[in-house]
């Protein structure tokens, strides 16, 4: 069995060092294992999300196992000149993955032994198959230079197969690259042809924008990472690479190289090689600026552009036209007008549109395209446009990039705090189902008078017996105003204002349709009257444009809204709500009891060790539980425990850091202390007892893990990558924030 650290042989990186993908990775690796139908599967992905690492971190796994499935990758790749030099690395590479699978000698995998030698290295029960493949590759030659050949090649798994009655998975990768080859056709429609009634598990990847038909399959399309996992992964490889970090650049880096791994890898390789920190966000753009102007990430985008223009006169006016496509926003562009322009043939327009689709810079559809919104394309042409058709300096180029990042960088990631902070009123409405619901979820005048001043729990119990009620619509669709309405597109963020559309009756009449237009308004304090008005008439002007006839305002304002407010919104038949009647709303409809709809505050903080600093931190718990009104008992059993488990983290860590890592979770069910530090595991130390047997050292002051148990619900002991991990659980009583 594999296990988190264990060599790699195809990936690129151990297991443990892997971010995200894991629910992908888990139905991938069944499907390698199985023998159930359908046996294709087919990996659609956007360009750089990481699929061919996803499919050789489960060729590892498959490998290190040595079960019953020998594992087969194979990636075609541009230096394939022809479809039959593909087919011959595809036979002969099968021929050293099965061997190695076969000897368990992962060994073989990085050799390059000849044909001879690979049959001489079968395990005898193999040798019929094996030296049956090694002829064909050894009679290959121009004369067999046809799809024969290239048919025979690519069904060598079959005949491991039938002959030597082994188990095959196989992973096909990178198939888009076949455009690019010459038989690069007759090499897919051979590999599809052969597995159309193959009883055989087999995955096929390829780029989204590559028409892969073939076999009865099962599809997955895999997206980029989500910010938390590009994150994660811009701090493992900052880490790893002795690179300063903050939590800050750590976002700006993921959100500005829209988590993207490969980029992601360049800029902190960068910053490894030419030793320098990634601390501030000038820190960050100036690594950036250099990696867009003479670095890996610009070489990224030259490759692009070399793919789809090799010549050099054809490439450079197509910088030109893709730099000036970039305004105005949103405008396509007829593929006969960039023909022209470029100087080109039809068939050579043809090999460079597809070229730039595929690798999704621009969009095409029916004759025309549209360049696809990407502030890091934007900034590599724009200095390709300024150094080769301006004639600026290096430097001079260099400088305005830096700026124009470092100006850009707050604005981005404010938007994506924002966005992320949002209601997300879209999704909200497409709950709605004719749902009966007290108006104090909805009606701030009701819910400041009635419910603002008692907690969460309380209050979701009192709505469902409430009378006085609202009925719900039947919302069917959900989108931002500006998709309905494109002059609100900058007004607002897409995901703070969203139309409803829906029925007020299952019957479905006429009569029955409505229209609701939601936003999300910014107000430190009650939003007044003439914000209100403001907003009610910017929706009521898209309702009318939009042809909406039978419609009605929902505005959300944080602190929710004024007297003078809410009578304008009566008046308007509208409602007003405040943030928090959404997130109940939210939580009433999903349903369950309050205890699950809670939602835990976190706090954290780091102590050295030695010094008693433990008693800081008790005290630091005693303000937090004090704030919640936990009782003087359970606040004392908690300040105890959580001595007891630093005195243990800085007794058995050994910590190379001497910090102890301390988070406090509290909802409206229990709380939750997580002490980790990095050093020697508790269980390393003690390979040889049960970890609920170490004994306190000699002339300790705590009595240990015993006691913890005794004063917590439940205490858990984590071995985690770099250290221990102690988890204490406290159930306790409807603990409230104390006004």
């Amino acid at each position: 069995m594999r296990s988190d650290n264990a060599k790699t042989l195809l990936a690129g990186n151990p297991l443990s060092r892997y971010v995200g993908r894991r629910d992908d990775m888990e139905r991938l690796y069944l499907h390698a294992v199985s023998a159930a139908e359908p046996y294709c599967m087919r990996v659609s992905s956007p360009p750089n999300v990481g699929v061919s690492e996803l499919l050789r971190q489960i060729y590892d796994r498959l490998f290190h196992e040595q079960r019953f499935v020998i594992p087969f990758y194979f990636a075609l790749r541009p230096g394939d000149a022809t479809g039959h030099s593909a087919a011959a690395r595809y036979m002969y590479q099968f021929l050293i993955q099965a061997i190695a699978f076969r000897r368990g000698d992962p060994g073989l995998l990085s050799a390059s032994p000849d044909i001879c030698q690979l049959a001489k290295l079968a395990p005898p029960a193999d040798a019929g198959w094996v030296d049956r493949l090694c002829d064909v590759c050894r009679n290959e030659g121009p004369m067999n230079d046809g799809r024969a050949f290239v048919r025979s090649a690519l069904a060598s798994p079959l005949r491991a197969i039938t002959e030597g009655k082994l188990r095959v998975s196989l992973m096909i990768d990178d198939l888009h690259q076949s455009a690019a080859i010459d038989g690069g056709r007759i090499f897919i429609d051979e590999l599809l042809s052969i597995f159309v009634n193959a009883r055989v598990p087999v995955i096929l990847a390829a780029r989204r924008r590559f028409a892969l038909s073939g076999p009865q399959s099962d599809d997955l399309e895999i997206g980029p990472l989500s910010r938390e996992d590009a994150a994660t992964l811009v701090e493992k490889l900052a880490n790893g690479g002795n690179v300063a970090l903050s939590e800050q650049t750590r976002d700006l880096i993921a959100v500005q190289l829209g988590s993207d791994p490969l980029l992601i890898h360049y800029l902190i390789a960068a910053a490894r090689e030419k030793r320098r920190p990634l601390g501030s966000y000038r820190d960050v753009e100036q690594i950036y600026a250099e990696e867009i102007l003479s670095g890996r990430i610009g070489d990224h985008f030259d490759d692009i552009l070399l793919r789809a223009a090799p010549d050099p006169g054809v490439r450079r006016k197509l910088v030109e036209m893709l730099y000036f496509a970039f305004e105005p926003q949103g405008e396509r562009f007829s593929l006969g007008t960039f023909r022209e322009r470029l100087g080109i043939s039809v068939t050579e327009l043809r090999g460079l549109a597809e070229s730039l689709d595929l690798d999704e810079i621009i969009a095409i559809e029916t004759g025309s395209a549209l360049i696809r919104r990407n502030d890091i394309l934007r900034d590599f042409l724009a200095t390709r446009y300024r150094l080769d058709h301006q004639g600026s300096t290096a430097a001079s180029v260099a400088a305005s990039t830096v700026t124009d990042a470092l100006k850009r960088a707050p604005k981005l990631m404010s938007r994506i705090y924002r966005r992320e902070a949002a209601a997300v009123l879209g999704e909200l409405m497409l709950q709605f189902d004719l749902q009966e619901v007290s108006r104090g979820l909805l009606d701030y005048r009701i819910f400041r008078d009635r419910y603002k001043g008692i907690s969460d729990g309380e209050a979701l119990s009192q709505f469902s017996s409430e009378k006085e009620t609202i009925l719900l619509p039947q919302i069917s669709h959900a989108a931002p105003v500006e998709e309905h309405y494109p002059p609100f597109a900058g007004v607002i963020e897409p995901e703070r204002a969203a139309v409803g559309v829906g029925f007020t009756d299952r019957s479905y009449r006429d009569e029955d349709h409505v229209v609701w237009l939601a936003a999300e308004i910014d107000s430190k304090l009650e939003a007044d009257y003439t914000l209100t008005k403001e907003w009610c008439d910017r929706l009521d002007e898209a309702a009318n444009a939009s042809g909406f006839s039978n419609y009605k305002i929902w505005l959300v304002s944080s602190e929710g809204f004024s007297d003078g407010a809410m009578d304008l919104l009566a008046e308007r038949q509208g409602i007003g709500s405040s943030r928090r009647q959404v997130d109940l709303l939210r939580n009433f409809l999903k349903g369950g009891t309050a205890h699950e709809r809670s939602v835990a505050a976190e706090y954290e903080m780091v102590i050295p060790v030695g010094e008693d600093t433990e008693l800081i931190a008790a005290h630091a718990l005693e303000e937090i539980t004090r704030r919640y009104s936990f009782p003087a008992k359970t606040i004392n059993q908690l300040k105890t425990a959580l001595v007891e488990a630093c005195i243990n983290a800085a007794e058995h860590g050994l910590s190379p850091d001497r910090k102890i890592y301390q988070k406090f979770a509290v909802d409206n069910e229990k709380i939750v202390i997580t002490i980790s530090n990095r050093g020697l595991r508790i269980t390393d130390k003690a390979a040889t007892k049960p970890v609920n047997e170490i004994e306190p050292t000699q002339g300790r002051r705590g009595w240990g893990l015993n006691l913890m148990r005794g004063l917590m619900d439940n205490v858990r002991i984590e071995a985690v990558d770099d250290g221990t991990r102690i988890v204490m659980t406290k159930f306790i009583e409807s603990p409230q924030p104390v006004a």
